[in-house]
């Protein structure tokens, strides 16, 4: 028994079959007796396969039937005589309690035949038409075999009724056509032994699946799986070794073409005509593309491998095939891990169909953003075993990063100029280069043990946050004013830049390799070109694709003042950043600041020239003292425990554009309170939808406040 798909004309694997709920009928009919006024009423889905119907069988303790086992049954329209026959299958509650047995069309019925030793009688043709042993309704397809036997019986008086019925259908995986059960000669593998080593290997740790949810899905197949068909009727494909004598009919089964017949010698030999199932030759692919069964320096060095990366949905198809076959014809397992990723959806979450008209073609995508962008895309929004839902502006927005990625490289190799060749003195670490630093070696730790832990998609996210929110945002843009200082300071600022970037570029390698390494190879020579001293520890390899992947440090003691110390010359950035946009302060505006800072003084204030570049203040009215100011109307004072921002009003706005702008806003806003309270007043608040009424209420009580927060401003 196996599944049929008429349409590729080829048997199908179970796991290639996908059971859809459809409305359809059940169809109610009589099984005459035969030399008797007696029936037995039957009921079915699929009336064409009365045709080869080869029993009627009810459950040994019905008693509405005993009586009638062991006598004959006669099949509609044929007029053959079939059995009454007893099973314990039978579900007495279902339909009738009676059961057409169809051998050759249904595998519950296969095994009943099986054990009645019944006829198996196959009435369908490859291509869905009824053949044959279908008597009047040979060359008829099934669909319209269907409803002229069910109108022929009609007429014969054997219909009892039809109702409604949801039922599950076979439908291809590939292609969606209605799957065929039927019996056909094919070949199987006696499974049973390989699968059982498959599961001990996952059971004893020699193998992991990951995530771990997998392994019962993985037990579930292999403890039920059954004789697996491995010929499929298609044109391309592993030709199955077999040939069969045209004189003696003896099959002969050889690795290499035969000339003659290993029975009778004769040269009349034909060709098994099938091919093997593809899963069937890729479960031999670990070791058979590496020589096998020579004992090859290939197959020795490459199997096993260590970490099989693949689809869930497979982890049937191939993967459990792949370790039972490794195990069967090598004696190993063809490597120590499988790491399972989801599946890839549409930006809505939907399986991508051409009938939903929501396919994402991946040729397309990376012409127009990149096979990087479409590569960081697809890996940083995983996580083991679950599915991923790709947007086009995802695509876009990683497009935006390799470009980020790209002018970052530009920046630092262009900087390889502007610095001296080797340094005079030690090193004078500034704030700035002790917070890369440490943010590095933290990253690095963290990326390595999300590594190890197979958390690829988090590992990238935490790269781009570093890459993107600290490396290029913050240090590059204060490495622009350490580098213009010279000297020493210079040589080591673009020292640290390219060996951040040079760490940023071996970590996005796996995501983005191709951007990664044509940078890389410029930060390569131009490093060797202006300063050996560059080089890092080891070396320049030749290519980034075999470079060495960085490795953790150990934590000297410093990091965590270092990065606390930089955290807060952050956030009193970007609190003077949030001002500065709350009061629409011009970009090319300095503004005048007193930042209160406590013990934290001489830190603070080695950072002058930071506040100066990034938050946009004036150096010659930037004031950083101990204690805070008084309070006073005329400033605005902010609090990033523990120093205190006091920035005054005068030097953020011009107070008379400012105030007649507020003015502005307070009469607009006025007006649209007076139009919505002689709009509730009216009758609509009487005849509106409530939704609708207090939908405009809300939008009151908004303007109100706004207006209330505008006098308030307005004094």
């Amino acid at each position: 028994m196996i599944n049929w798909s008429p349409g590729l004309q080829t048997a199908v694997s179970d796991l290639e079959v996908e059971y859809s709920e459809e409305p359809g009928k059940l169809y109610f009919f009589k099984y005459r007796i035969v030399g008797s006024d007696e029936f037995i009423p039957v009921a079915t889905t699929r009336p064409e396969t009365i045709l080869g119907d080869t029993a009627v069988a009810v459950h040994p303790e019905d008693e509405r039937f005993q009586h009638l086992v062991g006598k004959m049954a006669i099949v509609p329209v044929l007029g053959r005589e079939i059995p009454v026959i007893a099973d314990d299958y039978v579900d007495r509650a279902f339909g009738t309690g009676a059961l057409k047995i169809t051998p050759a069309h249904d595998p519950n019925d296969y095994a009943i035949g099986e054990r009645h030793n019944l006829a198996f009688i196959n009435v369908l043709n490859k291509d869905a038409t009824i053949n044959e042993n279908g008597g009047p309704y040979a060359g008829m397809d099934r669909m319209a075999c269907r409803q002229k036997l069910w109108a022929d019986m009609e007429a014969d008086e054997l219909v009892i009724k039809v109702e409604p019925y949801l039922m599950k259908v076979p439908r291809s995986q590939r292609g969606g056509e209605l799957i065929e059960p039927m019996i056909s000669t094919q070949w199987f593998v006696d499974v049973s032994e390989m699968a059982a080593a498959a599961l001990d290997a996952v059971r004893d740790g020699r193998i992991e699946i990951i995530p771990e949810r997998f392994k019962k899905v993985y037990y579930n197949w292999m403890e039920n799986i059954e004789d697996w068909c491995i010929s499929r009727q298609l044109w391309w494909g592993h030709r199955i070794p077999v040939w069969y004598c045209e004189d003696c009919d003896t099959m002969t089964v050889t690795c290499e073409d035969p000339d003659t017949c290993q029975a009778c010698g004769s040269g009349h030999l034909r060709q098994d005509p099938d091919v093997l199932d593809t899963w069937f030759s890729s479960a031999l692919w670990p070791f058979s593309t590496l020589g096998w069964p020579d004992l090859t320096p290939d197959l020795d060095y490459f199997y096993p491998t260590s970490v099989m990366e693949t689809g869930y949905d497979i982890l049937f198809f191939w993967v459990a095939r792949m370790i039972m076959a490794g195990l069967e014809f090598t004696g190993e397992a063809p490597f120590h891990t499988v790491y399972l990723h989801g599946l890839i959806r549409d930006e809505h979450g939907q399986k991508m169909s051409k009938t939903k008209n929501n396919m994402i073609d991946p040729l397309d995508v990376m012409e127009e953003l990149g096979t990087d962008a479409l590569r960081f895309t697809l890996l940083v929004g995983s996580t083991p075993g679950n599915d991923t839902s790709l947007s086009i502006k995802k695509v876009e927005a990683n497009r935006n990063f390799a470009n980020k990625l790209w002018n970052a490289g530009r920046f630092v190799i262009r900087n390889l100029e502007n610095m001296p060749a080797e340094p005079t003195g030690e090193p004078e670490w500034t704030l700035a280069d002790s917070w890369i630093w440490a943010r590095v070696k933290y990253l690095t730790e963290m990326v390595n043990r999300l590594f190890e832990g197979y958390q690829f998609g988090e590992a990238g996210r935490q790269i781009y946050d570093f890459f993107w929110g600290e490396f290029a945002d913050w240090y590059v843009e204060i490495a622009k004013d350490q580098i213009a200082e010279g000297g020493d300071r210079a040589f080591y600022t673009v020292q640290t830049l390219v060996r951040i970037f040079d760490t940023c570029l071996r970590f996005l390698h796996p995501y983005t390799p191709f951007v990664t390494e044509e940078l890389w190879g410029h930060l390569r020579g131009a490093c060797q070109e202006t300063s050996p001293a560059l080089a890092p520890k080891g070396g320049w390899e030749d290519a980034l694709i075999i470079a060495r992947w960085p490795e953790a440090k150990e934590m000297e003691g410093w990091e965590a003042q270092a990065i606390d110390n930089f955290t807060l010359i952050q956030e009193i950035v970007r609190a003077i950043r949030n001002i500065r946009s709350e009061y629409k302060v011009e970009p090319g505006r300095k503004i005048a600041c007193t930042i209160s800072a406590g013990g934290k003084r001489d830190m603070i204030a080695a950072q002058q020239q930071t506040f100066v570049s990034l938050a946009g203040v004036d150096p010659q009215a930037m004031q950083i003292v101990e204690k805070p100011l008084p309070p006073s109307d005329e400033r605005i004072t902010l609090v990033v425990a523990p120093v205190e921002i006091t920035l005054p009003l005068a030097g953020l706005v011009d107070l008379a554009a400012e105030r007649a702008r507020l003015e502005k806003e307070l009469a607009e806003a006025a007006s649209q309170i007076q139009r919505l309270e002689k709009l509730l007043a009216s009758p609509f608040a009487q005849k509106a939808p409530p939704d609708v009424v207090e939908k405009e209420r809300e939008k009151l009580a908004a303007f109100q406040e706004t207006a209330e927060r505008l006098q308030q401003q307005l004094g």
